[in-house]
């Protein structure tokens, strides 16, 4: 015990010293106003293990995605270019054939190396997971809930993973995806949070697709219901709940004053004030799909206002370049005012507080897989 206590100190060490360094070159980069991207997301694969009800991913047909050596010279030129922070999404990444490779890569290269999963393959990869950072792992709700948008038994398997890796020492944080099926969980998923000592982050399903429109209504959470949940994770916060996202972002969903579909545009002088300054995605922080594509956020998959370049198609330069100008100012998500917060000196003593507090929890010895 004695050596991983020594272990897990080293690493709280280390990814607070990473992440301040982080938010350093981040407001640095805002000062000169130089476009750097510090953060970028790799979906390394569009394969995945689960069918979620809202997902839209095509993890059926095969893809030319880009191969292993792409991938490494990819986070090579990332981090040429500034990037110091990668985080491995998919699909379902660990089912990627040479993930572990890419891990092992890109912690050589001394960046912050997160991933996002499911779960459902954590058991098998723990070599792998403990050299991550941090992991993600999505838990939707209760296992009603999650069962009803990710499918049967992967409630428990994503809990266990949970379990799996907090047990090895890995800093854990839990997503959960609010749906109409699985909002009710709010109150399970911060009860477990309390129990297994982590942190939840609280999101909404992207648009969907054109052509998935008609289920839309019956999965999808309607403003009013978006409102009441972040109203109710407000007064959770307050009390001291493990809900991740500050009071200011809370307050940022509270009061979008659009439809949650719809982004506001530069040209909005209206709502433009709302925009609280630059939004970070596609300036320091950008999304590379399987085969390529580079996206400056999550918001903008889907729908004609961006179309990406490709950095096998076109170069990496291009397809930076393509995000340097885009039509929008910002959307709902909490993502936009909680970087946004590092660029103060109370946002980065709370990123810090945030991250230490994420790090040193540890699981309590009686808690096991059940």
């Amino acid at each position: 015990m004695g050596k991983l206590n020594l272990l897990l100190n080293n690493k709280v060490k280390n990814l607070i010293v990473k992440r301040a360094k982080l938010f350093a070159k981040m407001n640095e980069a805002r000062f000169l106003k130089r476009r750097i991207p510090l953060v970028t997301y790799l979906l390394v694969t569009d394969r995945c293990d689960l069918r979620c009800s809202y997902c839209f991913v095509d993890v059926k047909t095969k893809k030319d995605e880009l191969t292993t050596l792409e991938w490494i010279n990819l986070i090579d030129k990332l981090y040429a270019e500034g990037t110091r922070m990668l985080c491995f999404m998919g699909g379902e990444p660990l089912i990627h054939k040479e993930i572990d490779r890419l891990v092992d890569y890109a912690v050589s290269k001394g960046m912050i190396v997160d991933m996002t999963t499911n779960g459902t393959q954590v058991s098998k990869k723990m070599d792998t997971i403990k050299k991550l950072d941090s992991l993600m792992i999505s838990i939707d709700g209760d296992e009603e809930g999650h069962d009803s948008n990710r499918g049967e038994k992967s409630f428990q398997k994503a809990k266990d993973a949970m379990i799996t890796a907090r047990n090895a020492g890995v800093i854990v944080r839990i997503n959960a995806v609010m749906t109409q099926q699985s909002v009710h969980g709010v109150d399970y998923l911060l009860d477990m949070a309390d129990e297994y000592d982590l942190w939840i982050t609280f999101s909404i399903t992207a648009e969907f697709p054109e052509n998935a429109k008609d289920l839309e209504s019956s999965i999808k959470l309607g403003d009013e219901d978006i409102r009441k949940l972040y109203k109710k994770l407000k007064v959770l916060k307050a009390q001291g709940r493990r809900v991740l996202f500050s009071e200011e972002t809370i307050d940022y969903v509270i009061d979008y004053p659009l439809p949650f579909d719809q982004i506001i545009l530069r040209d909005d002088k209206e709502n433009l004030k709302y925009s609280q300054g630059l939004c970070p995605f596609g300036q320091h922080m950008i999304y590379v799909d399987a085969t390529g594509d580079f996206y400056p956020c999550a918001s903008l998959w889907n729908g004609d206002l961006y179309q990406p370049k490709n950095c096998r198609n076109d170069s990496f330069e291009e397809a930076w370049e393509h995000m340097a100008n885009l039509k929008c100012a910002t959307c709902f998500c909490p993502g936009v005012p909680e970087w946004n917060r590092i660029m103060s000196l109370k946002g980065i003593s709370d990123g810090v507080k945030v991250t230490f507090m994420q790090a040193i929890s540890k699981l309590s010895p009686n808690k096991s897989v059940n």
